[in-house]
């Protein structure tokens, strides 16, 4: 018996939307496909100047003036997280201040946009370049922190010495002890941590180009993408600053080198060889330049007793301020009376207002306590009330 006519077309328009359905399907995979492979390039990765990460420092778009009250900081990401400790403790004392702490954009980017003064301070992990210091700018390292080979808490070694660390970054050695592989978290050329083993490791400098160009190993372009990728990789290993294990509790291992932990006193006499100083960028007052107010105050406080117990407790060796600046004299003579009140009743009042506004949306009165960090700001424990003279096994930085 022959099919029912209604029957036969409610099959073919059945089969039709089916079809249909399949198409619009593939074509929508096929579009988010391609809006994921041709998304915007995060800006470290394609940047040309700071103005490609950051255009709100463009000064050509900033025609008013800087509020009086604002001091805004921006450079190297290994600065960030003591800085905004540092921030958060100086401005406690200073209710009508507000701090604006960048985003990570490079020592490079900071110089730059300290350069066209549209920051009032640069941040740096690495010496100025001569082209950088015929700009009339100075830089004032405020803190030491060792350079530490950080591993995943998987890897079965305890230490390495640094003929073995270029073995396994010029791919001449590929497992651990047990076998297991050795994997490599590479920094981009001119990251100041593989600077600093450039300078003290002998061959090093020749194996990280030599993995650079034949791209042995993954590459990662700043802080929070290497601290993530070595908590999360079994086996790897990678250079790490120190103080962001200490400051964020990062459950890594730190390998010894050449059989020499990475402790403050090592690190001062120089028996612990890796290590960078972080600098602030200022305008040269000696080449007649003028540095604003809130830069001269904020760095002097960063070399008062209460800015080093910070540094210290962070997990850095703070440095002292340049002899004969004016961050020596200062240090010298101390605080005035009327400042060191006003800081006896911040600290003993808490920390509750500040905690009640740490960014820029929490409140709109210009008299408020204010941090403002970008949106991805990394977190800074607050630091605790007494400063450790010997900082001995810290925080994320754990005895094997």
């Amino acid at each position: 018996m022959a099919e029912p006519i209604a029957s036969q077309a409610a099959k073919v328009l059945g089969w039709s939307l089916a079809v249909s359905g399949a198409v619009l399907l593939l074509i929508g995979g096929w579009l988010l496909v391609r809006w994921v492979e041709h998304g915007p390039t995060p800006p470290y990765l394609n940047s040309i100047t700071y103005l490609d990460a950051f255009p709100e420092l463009d000064p050509e778009a900033r025609p008013a003036p800087k509020p009086a009250n604002l001091l805004r900081l921006a450079g190297s990401g290994s600065n960030l997280p003591l800085t905004r400790a540092l921030a958060e403790a100086f401005v406690r004392t200073r209710p009508w201040l507000r701090v604006r702490v960048h985003e990570g954009i490079g020592s490079s980017g900071g110089v730059e946009a300290m350069d066209d003064r549209v920051i009032e301070i640069g941040l740096s992990s690495r010496p100025l370049t001569a082209e950088e210091g015929a700009l009339g700018l100075r830089e004032i390292p405020y803190a030491r922190v060792a350079v530490v080979i950080a591993a995943n808490s998987s890897v079965p070694v305890r230490g390495l010495t640094s003929a073995a660390l270029v073995d396994i970054y010029a791919r001449r050695r590929t497992h651990w002890d047990d076998g297991s592989p050795v994997v490599v978290l590479q920094r981009e050329p001119g990251d100041s941590s593989h600077l600093a083993a450039a300078a003290a490791i002998p061959g090093f400098a020749e194996a990280d180009a030599e993995a650079a160009e034949g791209q042995y190993w993954r590459v990662l372009y700043n802080e929070r993408a290497m601290q993530d990728a070595l908590v999360s990789t079994f086996g790897s290993i990678g250079l790490f600053d120190r103080g962001l294990m200490v400051l964020q509790d990062l459950p890594l291992l730190t390998l010894e080198l050449d059989g020499q932990r990475p402790s403050e006193a090592a690190l001062s006499s120089g028996a612990y060889p890796l290590r960078k100083d972080l600098a602030f960028v200022i305008p040269d007052e000696a080449a007649g330049a003028e540095v604003d107010p809130l830069a001269i105050e904020f760095i002097s406080f960063v070399f008062s007793d209460r800015g080093r117990a910070i540094i210290r407790e962070s997990g850095y060796v703070p440095l002292e301020p340049p002899p004969r600046s004016t961050f020596a004299q200062l240090r010298a003579v101390g605080p005035p009376p009327e400042q060191a009140e006003q800081g006896d009743q911040g600290e003993s009042a808490g920390t509750e207002s500040g905690d009640d506004a740490t960014t820029d949306t929490d409140t709109d009165t210009d008299d408020a306590f204010v941090i403002e960090a970008g949106e991805e700001a990394i977190p800074v424990p607050a630091p605790t009330p007494e400063p450790s003279s010997e900082p001995s096994n810290e925080k994320g930085a754990r005895e094997p």
